[in-house]
């Protein structure tokens, strides 16, 4: 008797598994295709419709000074100039009623005949012409640039030679009203328009670079006053009356100094005090100046002075100058000099440091001819230069040699210190 869950045995074939397996591969990898492409596909949408409202807003924008010149034209009574304002707009955006409906009125006041002809422009270049030379005569110099300006945008060949020459002088002038107001900006602005017509003009290249030291200086105070001293110093050194040169110069150095103070750098901000007190006098700064010379004095002689023991080296400077030959024009100054022994021969392998306020000791051996040096950056300040022993931490006796570092880019920024063994 056959077992009622008895199965008649069949042949197992894999395909069926198979087929269903290649199913679903498939379909894994059409959704991966399909996210892949959407990843790729709807940033890039977003994007280009993002970028593509932009230039809309900014087509927009275009439009409407564009539109607001031609109304200004139209008031003072420039119909041709006008004009061509509200077709510029409408190009911007053609969807822009008023400009469409100014250009229509004007189109139906000149008779249908579209853009005014090159007659009428060049009467109209005429008129602006004229009125600029008055306008010169007169020293109204924003109102001449103007109308020189409205006849280049016109006809820029109308009477090239003259009314470039109008130019130039109106931007020159304007310029220096513009220093005289204390607007140094704008001053620059219309010094690099002047010189866009007469790129050789001495004078206003210097007015020009004068506008750019004060902006230059102006930029750097409050975060980074070196630099801040450095412009106005160049300034104030060529045009000492220039707009407020002479405060900007005179706070740039006694905020460095308090600065200086609160960092504990006593004889750097002696030396910004005493750039403050060599332009103009005053008490308050004096004051500080006193503060930071008692300070400064303190810690020189708080320097410990090595005792002379019996076998202990010592050297005795014997030239410390500034070596007025090299330029102070590289953003770097140094100190260099030669080490020799009692016979005056160089000395080689020998340590010499130097030390300042709230700067670490830094120290170097000389080479094979005796010679060492130091390179000091942009900040000014009292160094004191040593010889060591031969641990090369050990300060030998003899006095240290203090240096005056004006700071780079002064005058006396390279100095000279030559040393002898005396024992």
């Amino acid at each position: 008797m056959q077992n009622d869950y008895y199965f008649e045995d069949q042949e197992w074939s894999p395909e069926p598994d198979r087929v269903s397996r290649s199913w679903i591969m498939l379909f894994l990898f059409l959704s991966l295709l399909a996210c892949v492409t959407l990843a790729v596909l709807v940033p890039g949408g977003l994007g280009f419709w993002a970028g593509y409202t932009q230039l809309q807003a900014q087509n927009h924008e275009n439009a409407i000074q564009h539109f607001q010149r031609g109304l200004g034209y139209l008031a003072e009574n420039y119909p041709e100039l006008a004009y061509t304002e509200f077709e510029i707009s409408v190009r911007y955006d053609p969807g822009f009623d008023p400009a469409r409906e100014k250009l229509q009125e004007m189109q139906a006041m000149f008779g249908g005949a579209g853009t005014p002809g090159v007659q009428e422009e060049n009467r109209v270049a005429a008129v602006l012409f004229d009125e600029a030379r008055a306008l010169v005569a007169k020293k109204a110099w924003d109102d001449a640039i103007n109308r020189l300006e409205q006849l280049h945008a016109l006809n820029v060949n109308y009477q090239t030679q003259e009314a470039n020459d109008l130019l130039f002088q109106a931007y020159s002038a304007s310029a220096k009203e513009a220093v005289a107001a204390g607007q140094i900006e704008l001053a620059r602005e219309r010094f690099d328009s002047a010189l866009t017509i007469r790129s050789n003009d001495a004078e206003v290249q210097r007015q020009r670079d004068l506008a750019v030291l004060y902006l230059d200086g102006q930029q750097a105070v409050g975060y980074n006053w070196p630099v801040a001293i450095q412009k106005f110093t160049a300034l104030y050194q060529q045009d000492p009356n220039y707009d407020d040169v002479k405060r900007r110069l005179v706070d740039a150095y006694t905020q460095y100094g308090d600065i200086a103070m609160k960092q504990n750098a006593s004889c750097l901000a002696l030396r910004e005090y005493d750039g403050a007190l060599a332009i103009i006098k005053d008490a308050s700064i004096s004051d500080k100046r006193a503060q930071a010379m008692t300070l400064c004095r303190q810690a020189i002689v708080a320097t410990p002075t090595p005792t002379l023991l019996p076998g202990t080296e010592s050297y005795i400077t014997t030239r410390n100058v500034k070596d007025v030959t090299k330029a102070c024009n590289s953003g770097t100054g140094d100190v260099s000099g030669v080490v020799r022994d009692a016979l005056g021969q160089p000395m080689a392998n020998v340590w010499v440091a130097y030390y300042a306020d709230g700067v670490n000791r830094v120290s170097a051996r000389t080479n094979a001819s005796g010679q060492y040096q130091f390179v000091w950056g942009a900040d000014p300040g009292l160094f004191h230069v040593i010889i060591l022993g031969a641990d090369g931490k050990t300060p030998t006796a003899g006095a240290a040699a203090d240096i005056q570092y004006p700071g780079a880019n002064k005058a006396g920024c390279h100095s000279v210190v030559d040393w002898q063994k005396v024992q």
